[in-house]
């Protein structure tokens, strides 16, 4: 399985064309899939891209000139990128939590995230210093959009899905543009938080935000109908938050239908983990903590089963400092990423093992 980390700068739209120059060049079947239209589907008509593009960039200033660019260069009309398919949908299953220097031993803050996924999936971090906002680094979705991310502030911002089987409603912006504009627009979790009340947000997630002046939050975000949207704001507990891919505030039970078991099974053990080394964790326990495999960790090897873990990230929001586990952590070493890294291309592979289940949803209850 193969990583890249793409570092690109300048505006948003040469940071479009570099994209786009480095598929052809080195991944052009990637390139083939950004300018094709979901499967089984059409492209979406140039009026109805127009719309989304309007929006999107009301939201996030220059996501629309940086997919200008990538169509420029891969020679194709913007509309027809992907990323303005308005059905698309993606459902991985994620670990995040935040870990406040009270439970630390070396008074650092610390968040962690574990992304699990089928093995096609988009596999790029990109280090992004547009002319004007603030440079920043995570892994990208559908081009443009991210995943999750820190910025030069220290803020950073990742997710985990909820509410699979429960279909969007209304129009607005999917989590993926929401968080491209955290990233670009934001220096804190106040900041953001105004940001996520301002934006039409259209998307069943759980965000995790968090800063370098040691706050943090999960935003519980439901849209299941235009007149039937909620967001709720969760805050830490004894200094730990965990999110998987469930609603936990009060607020949201009414949302919270048909979740994964092993959501509950992941954050029990997540949160269990940290209680038991709180107050002395560290970049070491937590690195630990990722790689230990489920059910007693989120490291897992199903990806035929889209479950299997794609990458780790160890956010030290205090030094402002990144680093990534591609693959899973228990197969892969560490890897250090620093924001300012020279413009260019580097390939990481990455070992991984797929394990296959028969009957998933008998092996998840039995697993629980």
């Amino acid at each position: 399985m193969i990583f890249d980390i793409l570092v690109a700068e300048r505006s948003n739209y040469e940071v479009g064309k570099q994209r786009a120059a480095t598929l052809k060049e080195y991944y052009p079947e990637d390139l083939n899939y950004f300018m094709s239209p979901m499967e089984g589907q059409d492209y979406i008509s140039a009026a109805t891209a127009h719309k989304r593009m309007m929006l999107i960039d009301n939201i996030c200033s220059g996501f629309v000139d940086e997919v200008q660019g990538f169509a420029d260069e891969a020679g194709i009309e913007p509309e027809k990128i992907i990323c303005y398919a308005n059905s698309y949908h993606n459902a991985p299953h994620c670990c995040q939590f935040g870990v406040l220097p009270v439970n630390t031993s070396d008074g650092h803050f610390y968040v962690g995230r574990s992304y699990e996924y089928f093995v096609r999936d988009e596999r790029s971090l990109c280090i992004t210093r547009v002319t004007g906002k603030p440079k920043h680094m995570g892994f990208s979705l559908q081009n443009a959009g991210r995943m999750d991310g820190m910025n030069e502030y220290g803020l950073v911002v990742s997710m985990s899905s909820t509410a699979y089987l429960k279909p969007l409603g209304g129009d607005g912006c999917e989590f993926w543009v929401a968080i491209r504009a955290l990233l670009d627009r934001c220096k804190d979790v106040y900041e953001a938080r105004c940001l996520f009340e301002e934006i039409p947000l259209c998307t069943n997630a759980n965000f995790l935000v968090a800063d370098a002046s040691n706050q943090v939050a999960v935003f519980e975000a439901a849209s299941f109908a235009s007149d039937k949207k909620r967001l709720s704001v969760r805050k830490p507990f004894g200094g730990l938050l965990v999110a998987t891919n469930h609603y936990v505030s009060h607020e949201m039970k009414e949302f919270d239908e048909y979740h994964f078991w092993h959501s509950e099974m992941r954050y029990s053990s997540v949160m269990n983990s940290l209680l038991r080394d709180a107050p002395d964790l560290d970049d070491e326990k937590i690195r630990n903590l990722l790689s230990t495999p489920y059910p007693n960790g989120p490291c897992c090897h199903y990806y035929s089963s889209g479950m299997g873990t794609l990458r780790s990230m160890i956010f030290d929001v205090t030094e402002k400092k990144l680093k990534v586990s591609f693959g899973p952590p228990d197969r892969n070493p560490w890897h250090e990423v620093d924001i300012d890294a020279p413009v260019g291309l580097q390939e990481i592979v990455c070992k991984y093992d797929d394990v296959k289940i028969e009957n998933p949803e008998q092996f998840w209850r039995e697993m629980d």
